[in-house]
């Protein structure tokens, strides 16, 4: 049985490399082939050239990385510990009500824990707190973009349950 299976693996193997060398010599045959001798003249091409339009973009050249780096070592030189932490990095402790308002207390990752109040600046794209509900925070932050543009982003930091 085993030489039998043996065989029947040799052949398989032999007809599918047939087919793949008739296939190769097949369109080998068919190929356009034209020499070029040295007095010949080329077709003409033409190129047109490309402007590049500076104004709204981004310096091709420029790393976009050196670029973020440099936006957020402006935004770091701030004395309130709640803009030196990512805003995912906050832990919700709980939210307060006292009639009109709503306050949070979030714990850092240093386990200090903060009062927050909807419209103060956190986390470390200049983000502030768009509002504050019964069991969450809503953070718009600003975050740029791989073109170098700022674009708006909502982060939620919720109540465990």
């Amino acid at each position: 049985m085993i030489i039998g299976s043996y065989n029947r693996t040799v052949i398989i193997l032999v007809a599918v490399f047939g087919l793949l060398m008739t296939g190769v010599a097949y369109s080998d045959q068919h190929m356009k082939k034209t020499e070029v001798k040295a007095g010949d003249k080329l077709p003409a091409v033409r190129i047109e050239p490309v402007k590049y339009i500076a104004k709204g973009n981004r310096d091709p050249f420029f790393s976009i990385i050196t670029l973020a780096k440099q936006k957020m070592d402006v935004q770091r030189k701030t004395t309130n510990p709640v803009e030196n932490y990512d805003v995912n990095d906050f832990r919700l402790l709980g939210i307060i009500f006292d009639g009109k308002d709503y306050y949070a207390s979030v714990v850092l990752p240093d386990r200090k824990a903060y009062t927050l109040k909807k419209g103060m600046k956190i986390g470390l794209y200049g983000g502030k707190i768009d509002q504050i509900t019964s069991d969450k925070i809503i953070v718009k932050e600003f975050i740029i973009d791989f073109m170098g543009k700022t674009n708006p982003k909502y982060t939620e930091i919720k109540l465990r349950e």
